[in-house]
């Protein structure tokens, strides 16, 4: 599913969603233009052992959703994009 996930301050994400956040190729777009690509990795939180998930509000019994972790990759070297940027030609 594609969707945008966007933010007050006008930044937003737009990409692959699934279990309703951030999942595969997309874009960050900045308020002042600024585009990033990359992709989003979704990987299921795993609970420790004996670790009970916490109580969720709604019906009794039913099954707790799944949480997951979000990794960001960037199709971009920021850092050697900011030293590029940065530099100067003598």
């Amino acid at each position: 599913m594609h969707g945008k996930w966007i933010y007050p301050n006008g930044t937003f994400y737009e990409g692959g969603f699934a279990n309703n956040k951030p999942n595969g190729e997309g874009k960050w777009v900045f308020k002042n233009g600024n585009e990033l690509k990359g992709f989003y990795e979704q990987t299921k939180k795993q609970g420790e052992e004996g670790e009970e998930p916490p109580a969720e509000e709604g019906e009794e019994g039913a099954e707790p959703k799944p949480k997951f972790n979000l990794a960001w990759r960037s199709h971009t070297n920021i850092v050697e994009s900011a030293f590029q940027v940065n530099s100067v030609e003598q």
